[in-house]
């Protein structure tokens, strides 16, 4: 198995309210499905919330958990709009003629204090051995400890990425860059430390981490890791078919 996850920074304007960039969706589908026609057809996609997600979350007041009425209809409203971009992404693909089928994780994972605690990836395997494309996404999930909590993208790939043999992450930059704007070639748990004083704060009202958090997620796993320019898309393409290209490399 191996994942792609499509970032909310590259699908969606992500300092907008529930607004999908439909141009980006629809180049990065019809890369990914040439892709994985050529390939052994062993991807999972896992996409970001951006602006179907954070916004909602931060509106509702729903990142601390979920306990009231109001609450509970806003985890329900931003599942409903975390779904709605799933239904474009998957749609896209389909289009492009590769069979993708979304799989919320508000149906799958179970989470405890905003960690998942359970995740039935049956349904993942079965589809995927079945000749699918199983799409997941940041999403609302139950939580034991708060009633509901926020699952991002970057903590499925997280689990999921336990078993698979390569993860590519599209961002909207050309990789994880340095303070003067330069691509960092290679990350490892060695040198992190160093190389985090070069993150700055994402802009806007990231609820899942940011750049910092998604790193340390990826250091924990023993699978080689890509941060790819989604909005260049033959890259994305490239590192699929196991070529080269420019992006930053992270390994534990």
């Amino acid at each position: 198995m191996k994942l792609l996850k499509l970032g909310g920074s590259v699908i969606t304007r992500k300092a907008g309210w529930r607004e999908a960039d439909l141009k980006a969706i629809e180049a990065l589908a019809k890369v990914v499905a040439s892709a994985w026609k050529k390939s052994e057809r062993d991807w999972v996609i896992v996409h970001g919330a951006g602006s179907f997600g954070h916004p909602l979350v931060v509106k509702y007041g729903i990142n601390d958990g979920v306990k009231n009425t109001a609450q509970k209809l806003g985890f329900a409203i931003t599942h409903e709009a975390c779904s709605e971009l799933s239904v474009l992404v998957t749609s896209a693909l389909n289009s492009a003629g590769a069979p993708a089928v979304s799989i919320p994780p508000a149906m799958a994972i179970v989470s405890k204090n905003r960690r998942i605690y359970s995740f039935d990836t049956k349904v993942v395997d079965d589809y995927l051995k079945s000749g699918y494309i199983p799409v997941l996404f940041g999403d609302m999930v139950p939580d034991v400890e708060l009633g509901g909590s926020v699952c991002s993208g970057d903590q499925i790939i997280s689990y999921l990425g336990k078993g698979a043999e390569r993860i590519l992450l599209a961002t909207n930059v050309d990789g994880v860059l340095d303070d003067k704007g330069k691509v960092i070639e290679s990350i490892t748990s060695r040198n992190f430390v160093d190389i985090s004083r070069h993150f700055r704060a994402a802009e806007g009202k990231d609820v899942t981490g940011a750049m910092a958090g998604k790193i340390k997620e990826l250091l924990e796993l023993d699978t080689p890791s890509y941060v790819v320019n989604g909005l260049k898309p033959e890259r994305v393409e490239a590192l699929m078919l196991g070529g080269k290209a420019v992006c930053t490399e992270i390994r534990k």
